[in-house]
């Protein structure tokens, strides 16, 4: 199997005959075409990766069009995170930090990255219907642990949540980021099918951070390795995309509220007024002419 064939896609799995379910995600250019333009420290970066693996894990299961918000705030170096994904498999992610009071560990733990604060979780099924929010706190260990935490605090739905985030080089040099996630969840059982899962769990804890970022090796290679004894079938993977929703004409409706004042300090030396998206840094200028 080719390596795009492998990239940038979440797919939906369950045991045979078993009341486990789960998905697996696995990001290569999408990854890369969000993470790099930001050029971000190790431990930030690995963050953001943590969070759009979650959006997309937690997001591809809605049965209805809409999109999941994963949003994160602390006290700490990395004082905000969003991601968000649609259901058509758009993803976008954006992260705020200090460099200054960064760790210098890359593996550093998320107390030390992000401090104390809160984790948020919105589902919103768009047309104007009511969107559904769920909170928990940071877990102090990792961005993994407090997804955990969430799922079983908020949705009661006993989970196992595995994701990595790796900077690869291949044989031309060229360095890229690749990310993967696998969330476990039992389904309603009776406490005979406890066995299954508490399998289940043990071989998910048996997935090492190089398995999920390994390029060559496909989902159903992965699944097969992990759950060939207890039967695994897979559906029809969605594959993903990265999403902005910045454009000229956007930006400049948004440049046409600002008072003549205001936009007058806007302009740089070139004449000109000049906007960045935060979240594909994308910089567009607009001339005076251009704005209303």
């Amino acid at each position: 199997m080719t390596t795009d064939l492998q990239d940038d896609l979440v797919t939906p799995f369950h045991l045979e005959g078993q009341p486990v379910r789960g998905r697996v995600v696995r990001l290569g250019p999408v990854l890369d075409d969000i993470l790099r333009p930001h050029d971000l420290p190790t431990c930030v970066a690995n963050v953001l990766g943590e969070a759009m693996v979650t959006a997309v894990l937690a997001g591809s299961s809605l049965k209805f069009e809409g999109r999941v918000i994963v949003q994160a705030n602390g006290d700490g170096p990395v004082s905000f995170l969003v991601s968000d994904f649609t259901t058509d498999g758009g993803l976008r992610g954006y992260i705020r930090h200090n460099t200054d009071t960064l760790p210098t560990d890359s593996q550093a733990d998320l107390a030390s990255i992000m401090g104390k604060g809160q984790f948020a979780l919105t589902i919103d099924p768009g047309n104007a219907e009511q969107s559904y929010q769920g909170i928990a706190a940071l877990e102090p260990t990792s961005f993994t642990k407090t997804v955990e935490a969430y799922f079983a605090q908020s949705e009661q739905v006993p989970s196992r949540l595995v994701i990595a985030i790796a900077q690869l080089t291949n044989e031309a040099g060229v360095t890229s980021w690749r990310g993967g996630g696998l969330l476990l969840q039992r389904i309603a059982a009776e406490d005979d099918e406890m066995d299954a899962w508490n399998t289940a769990k043990a071989m998910t804890a048996t997935i090492s951070a190089d398995e999920l970022t390994d390029p060559t090796l496909s989902t159903e290679q992965l699944l097969y390795r992990l759950f060939h004894e207890q039967g695994v079938r897979t559906f029809e993977p969605l594959f993903l995309h990265k999403r902005c929703t910045c454009t000229r004409e956007r930006l400049a409706q948004i440049l046409g509220t600002f008072s003549g004042a205001d936009k007058d300090e806007m302009f740089d030396d070139d004449g000109l007024i000049k906007m960045t998206c935060e979240y594909c840094v994308k910089t567009f200028a607009f001339a005076p002419d251009e704005i209303v």
